[in-house]
């Protein structure tokens, strides 16, 4: 199936990517990124991989569109899928949401993929849904995830203490939240009316 993008970005370096539906055909390289612990651990902390059949129940779950969630692959400039960003937990009398992002490789890891994606997203919120407070959860140890929130705009709100254990290690879950209210949507704007 072709890829349909539904937003497009640039990376600080230029790189061009873009967000878009999860396909089928995209089983083999998420699979293939459940298998690195590093990923997993940032993730969720517990350091499992994914089956092929986990994950191909969590893929056919999501081509569904379930309610009160909006999820979009991330797509490098060769259109292969590098990683996914979702809004979920979407209140609409509200107007709040809960923001989860991955970038799969390591080998992109750093490279504006994810802050891009992250702030595509939030634009899509505030202009489409409405929303008002989107709200995301990381682990303290994930200190480069809370330098990138922060340059978006998120801030820290609260701290679950020691909600992770890592190598016989507590760490803090973090809860930061941003604010749509001061969030340029004039890129979105454009975008769409180029579609017309």
């Amino acid at each position: 199936m072709p890829l349909f993008p539904v937003l497009t970005g640039t990376t600080p370096a230029g790189e061009s990517f873009c967000l878009a539906r999860l396909r089928r055909e995209d089983l083999p390289p998420l699979v293939q990124a459940f298998q690195n612990l590093e990923l997993t651990t940032y993730l969720g902390g517990n350091g499992f991989t994914y089956s092929e059949a986990e994950e191909a129940e969590w893929l056919e779950d999501n081509l569904k569109n379930p309610a009160g969630q909006v999820l979009f692959g991330i797509y490098d400039q060769t259109q292969t899928l590098i990683g996914s960003v979702a809004l979920r937990e979407i209140n609409h009398r509200t107007g709040t949401a809960e923001l989860g992002v991955a970038i799969y490789s390591p080998a992109n890891w750093g490279r504006g993929f994810g802050s891009g994606a992250v702030l595509l997203i939030c634009q899509y919120g505030a202009f489409h849904l409405s929303l008002y407070n989107i709200m995301l959860k990381v682990f303290a140890f994930n200190e480069r995830a809370i330098r990138a929130y922060q340059k978006i705009g998120f801030r820290e709100i609260g701290r679950r203490t020691g909600a992770a254990m890592l190598g016989q290690e507590r760490f803090d879950e973090v809860y930061m939240e941003l604010l749509t209210t001061g969030l340029d949507v004039s890129e979105l704007r454009r975008q769409i009316q180029q579609l017309g």
